[in-house]
């Protein structure tokens, strides 16, 4: 079956904190296409493909939202999933240009990251320290064994620390999607349109609109909780205090 390609909302409302190693980010990018995934939820395995980039030192402050400081080594970490993204597009950060739209995506990401996290906790959402710990086990058990994880971490510049703050900041982000956020309605008539749109991209035979319309239907329904967090972003930008240091 040929993939439904639909329309993918900014980055600021796909990526969470985090970073990916190279096969996630494939997979993701994959994801993507087919379905305009919203996982925020991929674990935080990280590591640190070859970049192009010219990146702040990890201790640096790179943008300040709110009064709250983030520093280089998350800014590196987004930054260089862009980098990974755009470059399955042909797009390489050698290019001055492509640098400059990762450089302007990650500070993106990381403003919109830091208001809805913010906004959560504003509103009460909180991470049970029980549940926090089992995936965080999770997430270090992803490595072949400790020194695997020491050397990667060393490589990156995160600490365990860092790593489970992340995560924390990630399960705050879920609870807030799952009560918070409300993507529209997906009509019939939105259904219809999708679908014609792939049988008029498609070469050969396509399935019957029936056949894929609960795969139709689960992408629109996402892309629409991620306009729906992009909307709020933008409305908690208004009554923001941002910095951009970078």
């Amino acid at each position: 079956m040929k993939k439904i390609i639909l329309m993918v909302f900014p980055l600021a409302a796909l990526l969470f904190l985090g970073a990916c190693s190279e096969g996630e980010q494939a997979e993701n990018t994959e994801k993507a296409e087919v379905t305009a995934d919203s996982d925020a939820a991929a674990e935080p395995v990280i590591d640190t493909p070859d970049t192009d980039l010219e990146l702040p030192a990890a201790d640096a402050v790179v943008v300040v939202v709110n009064g709250e400081e983030i520093n280089g080594t998350v800014y590196n970490s987004v930054a260089r999933q862009l980098e990974s993204s755009l470059a399955t597009q042909g797009k390489k950060a050698s290019d001055p240009k492509v640098a400059e739209q990762v450089k302007e995506q990650a500070v993106a990401v990381i403003i919109g990251n830091k208001l809805i996290i913010q906004d959560a906790v504003e509103k009460g959402h909180e991470v049970d320290a029980e549940v926090l710990e089992q995936r965080f086990e999770d997430m270090k058990n992803q490595f072949e064994n400790e020194e695997q994880m020491n050397a990667t971490l060393e490589r990156t510049g995160f600490t365990l620390e860092d790593m489970k703050l992340q995560l924390r900041d990630k399960l705050i982000y879920e609870s807030y999607l799952a009560e918070e956020i409300e993507g529209a309605e997906v009509t019939e008539e939105a259904l219809e349109a999708a679908y014609q749109g792939y049988v008029d991209s498609a070469e050969g035979e396509t399935p019957e609109f029936e056949e894929m319309k609960p795969m139709i239907r689960q992408s629109l329904e996402e892309q629409n909780e991620k306009q729906a967090v992009y909307d709020r972003i933008e409305e908690l930008k208004e009554a923001a205090d941002i910095e951009v240091k970078i």
